[in-house]
């Protein structure tokens, strides 16, 4: 009974924090929906969410991908992963027993990959979480999961800002209706002044500071007394004077509060960014004053140039990625799925507009021996030079990539199957030019065009049948694709 109390008791709690914020059911806000599409672009799912999980239902405060604003807590995957301290991870929630009978899973949305990390309050009161969402399987990589709890981070860090600011904003409305009564409360407004949070001051139309509070002069390091009766440039460095002047004007001139991001010095003398709500307001025999009251915003700025920093790096290592994930490891020339991917592409450009396309492949002849009697790094170094020479002669529209194993394949777009075939006997030609350690290399080479193939695997091939004809026609020649081979191969 005792361990059931102290449950309800931490939800009640949880709950608690979660009110207070008055967060729930409020419009959506741009620096939550900037957050929501940097995790889902990082993650490369369709759905992100910020998940606030209330009593009886999660509310989203910020949602990519679904239409919903919010959904029934006894189906929300967020439900569990506000239990954890770290990443709640779902990699296929219909083999997964707590998940695969859930509406979300068998419904429409059809949800297989859930990553939520939580999101927590400033008294460490989960609230809910940052999660990705996919309707297909999938797993995160440790860069992507660490992206995910920054971006979690920043929520609690906008969640914290936010509740600064309605209180900044309370505090506004407070000392506002406190101004008409100053003079005669002098006293209480100096005290409540003096006890607020916030960097709060006071000055004339002409600029001169009138009041500061207690955390003011904390904060710059004076006395209650020290820069009062001063102007703004007789107080700080000549360009933030002129800054902070201007923003002054323009709340004065415009008549309505506005707030501004300024740098001051501290006493320290190192620089920190705070948010400052700026206003007017008018004593009863008309004097314009102008008050202000800031929140030292220096984490949170932090906060961001290192998230820019990361996704900067994140965007770097994904391209690289990239990069490795076409390339072969030995030649330098691009791989077979990279391949096969420009081959779809140029075979329908082709068949759509009437434009030649040829492919040649090629394969080294009695390779294995050169394997069996020099060892595998004379053959890699083979392998090595012959992409070398390969990617010297094609022209910067071809494309030449290791096919596997001894096996090199060129695509040749606009190029018919007269022009392909004069190409690999230049090649033919140079590689006989090229001398190895183990003695002369020579290569078997068969031609396909576009008339040879109904699709693009089809292409190929031709191509391979070709090969093999020059294979069977005693090796070190260039065979251009004929029907009779396909029908050879037919019959063998």
């Amino acid at each position: 009974m005792g361990t059931v109390n102290a449950e309800v008791s931490r939800e009640e709690r949880r709950l608690r924090a979660l009110h207070e914020l008055h967060i729930l059911d409020t419009p959506h806000e741009t620096e939550y929906d900037e957050i929501v599409e940097l995790a889902a672009a990082i993650c490369g799912t369709p759905i992100s969410l910020i998940s606030l999980v209330d009593r009886d239902r999660q509310w989203f405060k910020s949602a990519l991908g679904v239409t919903a604003e919010e959904t029934p807590r006894s189906m929300s995957f967020c439900a569990h992963a506000i239990e954890t301290a770290d990443l709640f991870v779902v990699e296929n929630a219909a083999e997964d027993a707590r998940f695969r009978n859930n509406p979300l899973v068998t419904g429409e949305m059809c949800i297989r990959f859930y990553a939520g990390f939580p999101v927590s309050a400033m008294d460490g009161n989960a609230l809910g979480t940052l999660c990705v969402i996919d309707r297909k399987p999938r797993t995160l990589t440790r860069e992507q999961s660490k992206a995910l709890e920054v971006l979690s981070k920043q929520v609690e860090a906008r969640i914290e800002l936010r509740a600064k600011r309605v209180a900044l904003e309370q505090s506004l409305e407070q000392q506002k209706a406190l101004s008409a009564n100053l003079r005669a409360s002098e006293s209480l407004f100096r005290t409540f002044m003096n006890n607020s949070p916030f960097v709060s001051y006071i000055k004339d139309a002409d600029g001169r500071m009138l009041y500061y509070n207690r955390i003011f002069a904390e904060v710059f390091g004076i006395t209650a007394d020290d820069w009062l009766g001063k102007l703004d440039h007789e107080i700080w460095p000549t360009e933030k004077a002129a800054i902070y002047r201007a923003h002054d004007l323009e709340v004065l001139a415009e008549g309505e509060k506005h707030e501004y991001v300024e740098e001051a010095p501290g006493a320290d003398g190192k620089i920190s960014h705070y948010r400052s709500l700026k206003f007017p307001y008018a004593d009863g025999n008309g004097n314009i004053f102008l008050a202000g009251l800031s929140v030292d915003i220096s984490d949170e700025m932090a906060n961001a140039s290192q998230l820019a920093k990361y996704q900067a790096e994140l965007e770097e290592a994904n391209r690289t990625l990239l990069q490795l994930s076409v390339t072969d490891s030995l030649t330098g020339l691009r791989n077979r799925r990279a391949f096969d991917e420009r081959l779809a592409i140029e075979f329908t450009r082709s068949r759509r507009h009437g434009r030649d396309l040829s492919v040649v492949l090629l394969d080294i002849d009695d390779f294995k021996k050169v394997n069996d009697q020099h060892g595998h790094a004379a053959g890699d170094a083979v392998l090595r030079k012959l992409a070398e020479v390969l990617g010297s002669t094609v022209r910067t529209t071809d494309m030449a990539a290791r096919h596997g194993g001894e096996e090199f394949v060129v695509l040749l777009p606009d190029a018919s199957v007269t022009k392909a075939v004069q190409w690999a006997e230049r090649f033919r030609a140079a590689l006989s030019e090229i001398s190895f350690d183990h003695g002369k290399v020579t290569v078997s080479m068969g031609v396909a065009g576009l008339a040879d193939a109904r699709t693009a695997g089809d292409f190929v091939e031709r191509a391979d049948e070709a090969l093999y004809a020059a294979k069977r026609g005693g090796k070190d020649a260039v065979v251009p694709y004929e029907p009779r081979f396909r029908m050879k191969a037919h019959a063998s």
